[in-house]
């Protein structure tokens, strides 16, 4: 029984390590070398040695980098950068390029107003801009860095994301209520889908090709089948669904419900919710590690001095560790690979190594 008891303690999530990043906001993890990158507000983008826990590199990159993607494949990270220029209509963006074998910046080019996402498809190697204050999605080569070409589409589009089985990319036009689906094969909008009011993050399961968009403003996550481009359900879960996230294992889809503290659980065969989790305050972000089908929710919490991380168990839908971070946790990513969870606490100065 003792024996037992300690091999259930030894496989709860931990945190392990607590490195030291000056005002660190988004984070993404390359899983191939093993390096998880992450931005710092206002000047540099970080460079850890996923083996060590140790900042390896700090590469300056001006015009405060905010949200980044990795393409593992080609060793390169693209960061978005959300303060060139000011005007009256809003800021003037860019995105870097940084070679991950050099960490060394290759270049940069100007994008869109207000840039609010950035996504990768990896098998054309393009990368998609939004720019709320443009309302225009920019299109980079994301070997030259070069824009392919600017795409309008809906009123303030907050979010995107991409399935790389069909090329098309979805994205979520918060004030208008809509989502563009863009073909990427030639940069065109082919279709405008009404979903709910506030759309903003968005996951696809491409094994499916079922399309999940949360409507933040009304409480509620729209279904959009890919094929038809239609949207087939809508389903109603906890207040204010900040992000949303797929487990392609198992056909799961959960929401961070930031006002009601909750994380909903959506059958992606049912498409109904099948569990409401209570977790910490104001959940924000998700994680999936789908190899031990854990859920990660980072908790952002209005006591300024920590956050929370709730870890849920796919398996029962239940809370099974709650962990203590750094202040303000912004954004996390999971590692599946190496079973680590990385947490960006933007008032604590540090990124949180989570054992999953």
């Amino acid at each position: 029984m003792l024996k037992a008891t300690l091999i259930r303690r030894k496989s709860l999530p931990k945190v392990i390590a607590t490195i030291p990043v000056n005002s660190p906001l988004h984070v993404a993890i390359n899983r191939k070398t093993n390096r998880v990158f992450v931005t710092r507000s206002l000047d540099a983008l970080a460079v850890i040695n996923g083996f060590t826990n140790r900042v390896i590199k700090t590469i300056p990159i001006e015009n405060a980098p905010n949200h980044l993607v990795v393409n593992a494949r080609k060793n390169r990270v693209h960061t978005l950068n959300t303060a060139v220029t000011a005007n009256p209509h809003g800021l003037t963006g860019s995105v870097s390029l940084v070679n991950g074998a050099t960490n060394r910046l290759v270049s940069s080019v100007n994008v869109g107003k207000d840039g609010a996402a950035i996504v990768l498809n990896a098998a054309t190697n393009r990368v998609f801009v939004v720019n709320a204050g443009s309302d225009s999605v920019t299109v980079i080569n994301g070997r030259t860095n070069r824009v392919i070409t600017t795409v309008k589409v809906g009123d303030t589009p907050f979010n995107a994301a991409v399935n790389p089985f069909t090329n098309r990319i979805f994205v979520s036009n918060n004030s208008a209520g809509t989502v563009s689906v863009i073909n990427g094969a030639n940069n065109k909008v082919i279709a405008t889908v009404k979903v709910g009011t506030g759309p903003d993050t968005i996951a696809i399961n491409p094994l499916t090709d079922r399309i999940f968009v949360a409507n933040t403003n009304s409480s509620s996550v729209s279904v959009i089948n890919g094929k038809t481009n239609k949207v087939i359900k809508t389903i109603r879960v906890g207040a204010f669904p900040s992000d949303i996230k797929v487990n392609l294992k198992t056909n799961r889809i959960y929401t961070a419900n930031s006002s009601g503290n909750t994380v909903s659980v959506i059958s992606g065969k049912k498409l109904s919710v099948i569990d409401t989790i209570g977790v910490g305050s104001q959940p924000s972000v998700l994680g999936i590690d789908t190899k031990k089908n854990r859920i990660f929710v980072a908790n952002a919490s209005p006591n300024l001095s920590r956050g929370t991380v709730s870890v849920i168990s796919g398996f029962k839908n239940k809370v099974i560790a709650t962990l203590t971070v750094g202040a303000q946790p912004s954004d996390l990513s999971v590692n599946s690979k190496t079973h680590r969870v990385y947490v960006t606490n933007s008032n604590g100065d540090s990124v949180s190594v989570i054992r999953s």
